[in-house]
């Protein structure tokens, strides 16, 4: 029997296991299995993947899989009950793993209300429209040198733009020392959902978790060594300055760990997610080159031609809908968790306190009652459909929103209409593109193109390979 939104399937023994190694082996087409099997509301009883065996003690909790609006309403709106986890992997106790994973996402209550009182100023979307010119400047400083004819790997350049924004406009300035601290917050990232970390916390210098306990003590050292020079005045236009230079919610002044704990969750909030849509927005682009097209009519027409204002691109309805269908049809993070801080329910059944949520942005966004062909990239049907936050979830919904949505939505829209009025992007034939989520969407090889001049003309689409062909339907 099936579950509904309002009664889950409980799965025990030999098949809760088989259930937990599809998941944590890909988590997008587990649950995709699970839920075609089983119905949106999943209960893995004896998940024992996913339960670090030191923590013997909870080896009953269950793992809880679900979709859909009903469910991310009811969760999202309820953060003193289901809190969020870090971004970043956490690590014994008193190293510097553990204090930045202590970052705002896993704040709750009057705490997590003051720092995002206090964080919002840059992020305002009035505040994040006056920086429309500075990040034209900087995605056109950083496209201008990408070179013509010669593979690259457009991961790692589209990487460079979306660190350029966050490093130079929220954080103070683009530094070596700030760069430095973006790409090591980036690599601990891509380890977060590694299973080895999970499964075997062995604190060795051959083992991934070994390695996430070594880099984050380095990223602590060069954070503090990078927030000593910004004590002073506080500057409202630089996150970092106002953490380390304003009070906590307590009025006191912010100790070292706490200090760690914020910044280095906001360098991985103020960057990951935008990197992640950018290159899959372009990925399904070059795949879709009548709609390609269509938007390389509209920023000629409406930004300018030869030389384009990109500093409008934020206003543009096609590059809009473009942006949105990239995020719908491949969320950036496409599993939010959150965890039960006490014994609570769950659609009127009951969890136990520990109980551990995945709540699937990726299905709820292919749901049929609310986006027919859903496996399909439609970017026109925002011309027609409003949608809630919790039939939306892209940046999570409820009072712990993603605080930076107008930013991340800005630097992608800018950052495409850069790339798309410089070059056309061929793949080479039969690529290979896999995906892996970690916990941002990411590919799992790179990302290898050739750049070619943007002539304006029409291309074919390119065959591709890889497990993403079996998230979206391109093209015949």
């Amino acid at each position: 029997m099936k579950s509904t939104a309002t009664h889950p399937v409980r799965l025990t023994g030999s098949t809760a296991l088989r259930w937990g190694w599809r998941f944590a082996r890909d988590p997008l087409l587990g649950t995709q299995g699970a839920f075609d099997t089983w119905g949106p509301f999943v209960i893995l009883a004896d998940a024992l993947p996913f339960i670090r065996p030191k923590r013997a003690a909870l080896l009953g909790v269950p793992l809880v899989l679900t979709a859909g609006p009903a469910f991310h309403r009811e969760l999202l709106s309820a953060p003193e009950k289901w809190r969020g986890v870090s971004l970043l992997p956490g690590g014994p106790r008193d190293s510097a793993a553990r204090r930045m994973s202590a970052g705002l996402t896993r704040l709750t209550g009057d705490r997590h209300a003051y720092h995002r009182k206090l964080l919002m100023p840059p992020l305002r979307k009035a505040r994040v429209e006056t920086m429309a010119e500075n990040m034209a400047r900087l995605a056109v400083a950083e496209t201008a040198a990408w070179p013509i004819g010669t593979k690259i790997d457009l991961w790692e350049y589209a990487r460079r733009i979306v660190r350029s924004f966050a490093v130079e406009l929220l954080f103070g300035g683009n530094t070596e020392q700030s760069r430095a601290i973006a790409d090591l917050v980036s690599r601990l990232m891509e380890r977060k959902w590694d299973w080895t970390a999970t499964a075997f916390p062995i604190n060795l210098s051959i083992t991934t978790y070994g390695q996430i306990v070594r880099d984050a003590e380095v990223l602590e050292r060069w954070i503090l060594q990078w927030l000593a020079a910004k004590r002073g005045p506080v500057d409202d236009n630089d996150l970092a300055a106002i953490i380390v230079n304003s009070n906590d919610a307590a009025g006191h002044q912010p100790d070292a760990a706490a200090a760690i704990g914020q910044l280095a969750s906001l360098f991985a909030a103020a960057s990951e997610a935008s990197h992640s849509a950018l290159v899959w927005a372009l990925l399904l682009l070059v795949q879709h080159p009548s709609i390609a097209a269509d938007l390389l009519d509209e920023l000629h027409n409406q930004l300018g031609d030869p030389s384009p204002s990109l500093a409008k691109a934020g206003a543009l309805p096609y590059l809009d809908a473009v942006v949105r269908e990239a995020l719908r049809i491949l969320p950036p993070v496409p599993i939010q968790v959150r965890v039960a801080q006490h014994d609570t329910t769950i659609a009127g059944h009951e969890f136990p306190k520990g109980t551990r949520v995945m709540l699937n942005t990726f299905l709820t966004n292919r749901m049929p009652a609310l986006y027919p062909e859903g496996n399909a990239f439609r970017p026109k049907r925002w011309f027609t459909i409003t949608r809630t936050p919790f039939e939306f979830p892209v940046f999570s919904a409820g009072p712990h929103s993603c605080p930076g949505y107008w930013f991340g939505t800005t630097a992608v829209k800018i950052a495409l209409a850069a790339i798309l009025t410089r070059y056309r992007i061929d793949l080479s034939p039969n690529a290979r593109i896999d995906y892996r989520v970690q916990p941002t969407l990411r590919p799992r090889q790179g990302f290898p193109v050739l750049l070619r001049r943007q002539d304006g003309g029409r291309a074919t689409p390119t065959p591709i390979s890889g497990n993403i062909r079996n998230l979206i339907k391109f093209p015949e």
